[in-house]
């Protein structure tokens, strides 16, 4: 067998492993997540999972080693989905401030659709801190911020005294800061919160007839 042969066998044979192996996946976050709204997050196990989608607890810690990392996989995918959408609709906006509201506004019915299942996700997030250190390969809205801070950069509309990925980070963290307090408070609207934090990111703190020493 020539080598050319041999290599284009193993591609194939990793091809068809991945494949398999992303069935596998998808088959266990959906019967994850139909367990979930049909009886509940808190009562699902993870071994009932493994019943429903039969296959090994093995398998199912294999690609999920806890429960939460099926709602992030859940979440990552509708991020995916619907990433191309968001972005249209904010850039079609007519400013800066408006296409932020548009973003967060979205993520905000998003979050209260999936309320029962934020809070589990976000600290899951959170203790696993050091494998999403970088929210801009794992976070769909941190490249669309970062993209619209340094448009308003070249608009004039920000500042140019902190680099667009320092803004972008700050914006992120004020984000999450927002979603962990509208979870302590279940009778708020999370679209409220974010346009009250998107003022702030966007004028600041410092009032407006005498300035801050």
């Amino acid at each position: 067998m020539s080598p050319t042969l041999h290599s284009n066998s193993d591609q194939a044979l990793l091809g068809r492993r991945e494949r398999k192996q992303a069935q596998t996946v998808q088959h266990l976050a959906e019967c994850a997540w139909n367990l979930f709204e049909q009886i509940g997050y808190e009562q699902v196990t993870m071994e009932a999972i493994a019943n429903a989608a039969d296959v090994a607890r093995g398998t199912l810690y294999k690609h999920f080693p806890v429960k939460e990392a099926l709602i992030a996989y859940r979440f990552r995918q509708d991020q995916i989905k619907h990433q191309a959408t968001v972005q249209n609709a904010a850039l079609a906006t007519p400013n800066i401030f408006d296409a932020f509201l548009c973003i967060l506004r979205m993520e905000a019915a998003y979050a209260e659709r999936n309320r029962d299942y934020i809070a589990p996700y976000v600290f899951y997030r959170l203790n696993n801190a050091q494998e999403n250190a970088n929210p801009f390969e794992n976070d769909s809205f941190a490249p669309l911020a970062l993209e619209l801070i340094r448009q308003g950069q070249v608009d004039g509309v920000i500042s140019m005294e902190q680099e667009a990925q320092s803004l972008a980070e700050k914006l992120i963290f004020l984000r999450l800061g927002t979603m962990l307090r509208w979870l302590r408070k279940p009778d708020t609207v999370l679209a409220d919160m974010y346009t009250e934090m998107l003022h702030f990111f966007l004028h600041g703190a410092e009032g407006r007839t005498r300035k801050i020493p």
